[in-house]
């Protein structure tokens, strides 16, 4: 028997497999959820944020209450860029976060899983065409 330790059990579970399950389903949106409500009244940066967060390809995943999150954030974002200020800033990290907004925090949700999973092709083995002439040619010398 090879390797150390005991042979595994039979009816052993894999605790680090990726469950990207909650990133498989469809979520039918309304269009109005991701337009930004009363666009006018903000600034051209909150505008950019939300643009970005609209854009970004996590939000291809986003359910209603994601995007109503979004919604409440637009203004602690514009609040933020009027008068900066740390608590603020902290409030709108910490939702971020939440919505996968820096690599690690993908990494954290599992983002990433299941486009490897969509785009990883099963690609068949290698074969190997040997060339029988040239084998007993060269088991003879």
């Amino acid at each position: 028997m090879a390797g150390r330790g005991p042979a595994p059990k039979s009816n052993a579970v894999r605790r680090n497999v990726v469950d990207t399950a909650h990133l498989e389903q469809d979520y039918e949106v309304p269009g109005r959820l991701k337009k930004l409500a009363k666009r006018a009244s903000y600034s051209a940066a909150t505008q950019m944020w939300w643009d970005t967060w609209a854009n970004s390809e996590q939000s291809e995943y986003f359910a209603e209450t994601d995007w109503l999150r979004l919604q409440m954030l637009a203004p602690l974002v514009e609040s933020y860029y009027r008068k900066p200020g740390h608590f603020v800033m902290s409030e709108i990290r910490q939702s971020e976060s939440l919505l996968g907004a820096t690599i690690a925090d993908r990494m954290r949700l599992k983002v990433a899983a299941l486009k490897d999973k969509q785009t990883k092709q099963v690609e068949a083995p290698p074969t190997i065409e040997a060339d029988l002439a040239l084998f007993a040619e060269l088991s003879e010398e």
